[in-house]
């Protein structure tokens, strides 16, 4: 016997003595003083039942609870009693005759003791078959190539060594000091650092008719068939115009022979219309629960998708078709506030479509969301303009064409900001008019969102003022924020200036005209701005 294995014998032999002299034991479930008086040398276990075969099994089952326990808190006192199973019971001590037993007309009650040198004795024969039976298991299973297999193993190791009490005591190799649970343990972490996860629906917009699986393999190719895998759909935390609060939906799942596993996306409405994650992780700890090591790598081992679902694009990205053709652009006659700058002059488009609204904060954070943009415009967190119905404020020019090639790529259309022409044209809605509802002053019943309205002291939902929106139906054209568009109004050569249309929330009624503007540095983000896109139409 190994100079460590004797230490821990005296150690065991002085608590028991100790646990002797006060006529306490820790390791039984409760002494019966009028049953047995403890001796200084033996395990005892205590049993009681309803049948005189319970208490049995419940004695039998204490004695070798306790007798692991002490082993395990010799080496750490804080260890939790150890349990097991009804066939380790069986396998260790089945024949072991009582040493005092209630009478025939009193409660079934039975009480065990073994002497601690002849357990020692037993238990190391029992170890020692034990260590070799799943040595090798855990040895062959190394040696498969498909890694669940492997997982596949380890995980009946432990589950075993749990089922028989020996997670903390059964050492890897006789009178060694690494445990065997640490090495099946070791083969998984050693197994899920190789997996790969691969997702068919790649980050992006997807529709009613996507299909989401993943393929699990390590890095070798070698599909993980057979592997526990759990999905998990979240709600990202990003702006939505939906605020009601949405549980994860999980699912736990087996990889098919090819390593693949499908999953459905979640029924509950919630869900679509924003922007979501979808994780995969594996499920290891699901069969060996007290292994710490287990839950850390389940929760290391992990992939992620984002998507966000739209069944009708058109309904996402609503818009308005322009015809082509010529109209007044700048100053109407009779707008007196008109300055020498906004000078009327004809001018000719091809057809186009316009967003029915400025983009919101909830489309651009699924623009955010499934490029796994690595920061997010200015007052994104802020609750006073990151409401999901509230317009994207504080985009730069590059931001919102940023997002325009975005959605082209994801819905095959062609996104682009309009020129001032197209904004103009659009606002007008084929009438010669001050603003984009007439001619009547937006304080006149309150037509939008401009400073001092009386209603909104920030950014407003897109469409709060209807008797604002033009004739098309196009909303929030003026006040609310002012919107990118491509020109450069007067300036010829290279600039960094663009020209912004609209007027916002911040300006007074005179700037929210349709012919009025304002060159801003296209670098920078303002609280006051956002944009709207066309795409392209053929006709």
């Amino acid at each position: 016997m190994s100079t460590s294995m004797k230490r821990n014998r005296l150690a065991i032999l002085l608590v028991s003595v100790f646990f002797v002299l006060t006529n306490w034991s820790a390791f039984a479930k409760k002494a019966e003083p009028a049953l047995v008086q403890q001796e200084e040398g033996y395990y005892y276990g205590y049993g009681k039942g309803a049948t005189a075969a319970e208490a049995e099994r419940a004695g039998k089952r204490d004695l070798v609870e306790s007798a692991l326990t002490a082993a395990v808190r010799s080496v750490n006192p804080k260890a939790s009693r150890i349990q097991v199973s009804d066939a380790s019971v069986k396998a260790r001590i089945n024949d072991i005759k009582p040493y005092v037993q209630s009478k025939k007309n009193e409660p079934p009650a039975v009480t065990y003791r073994m002497k601690i040198v002849d357990w020692d004795k037993k238990e190391k024969v029992y170890a020692d078959a034990l260590r070799a039976d799943l040595s090798a298991r855990l040895a062959a299973g190394k040696n498969k190539n498909n890694p669940a297999d492997k997982v596949s193993a380890a995980l009946a190791v432990l589950a075993r060594l749990i089922e028989e009490g020996e997670t903390e005591l059964l050492s890897a190799v006789p009178d060694g000091t690494e445990l065997l649970s640490r090495r099946a343990e070791a083969l998984c972490t050693d197994v899920e650092k190789s997996l790969v996860f691969t997702f068919s629906a790649q980050d992006g917009i997807v529709n009613a008719k996507t299909k989401f699986s993943v393929k699990v393999a390590d890095d070798s190719g070698n599909a993980a068939g057979g592997l526990p895998i759990e999905f998990i759909w979240e709600a990202a935390d990003l702006p939505s115009i939906t605020t009601e609060e949405v549980a994860d939906v999980r699912a736990l799942v087996k990889t098919d022979a090819l390593g693949n596993a499908s999953v459905d996306f979640p029924s509950d409405e919630n869900f679509r219309n924003r922007a979501v994650t979808l994780t995969v992780k594996t499920a290891l700890a699901k069969s060996v629960p007290s292994s710490a090591v287990l839950k850390k790598l389940d929760a290391q081992t992990s992939a992620d998708a984002h998507y966000v679902r739209f069944d009708d694009l058109d309904a996402a990205f609503p818009s308005v078709v322009v015809p082509e053709g010529e109209f007044n652009a700048g100053a109407v006659p009779q707008d007196t506030r008109a300055q020498k700058k906004e000078v009327a002059h004809t001018a000719s488009t091809l057809s186009y479509a316009i967003g029915l609204t400025p983009v919101t904060n909830a489309q651009y954070a699924a623009f955010l969301h499934t490029t796994r943009a690595e920061s997010a415009p200015d007052y994104f967190d802020n609750p006073d303009y990151n409401q999901g119905k509230q317009p994207v404020v504080a985009v730069s020019y590059a931001d919102a064409e940023a997002y325009a090639a975005w959605l082209s790529e994801q819905t095959g259309s062609t996104y682009r900001l309009p020129t001032e022409e197209e904004w103009e044209k659009a606002a007008r809605a084929g009438a010669d008019i001050i603003y984009p509802w007439g001619d009547e002053n937006p304080t006149d019943g309150k037509r939008a969102n401009y400073k001092g309205n009386g209603k909104f002291s920030k950014t407003s939902p897109v469409g709060s003022f209807e008797n604002g929106n033009n004739a098309w139906g196009l909303v929030d054209m003026s006040g609310n924020v002012a919107e990118w568009t491509s020109s450069n109004h007067g300036i010829e050569g290279e600039t960094n200036l663009r020209t912004v249309k609209g007027g916002s929330w911040m300006d007074g009624p005179t700037e929210l005209r349709i012919s009025n503007f304002r060159n801003i540095n296209s670098k920078n983000g303002y609280a006051d701005v956002g944009f709207r896109l066309v795409k392209e139409v053929s006709e």
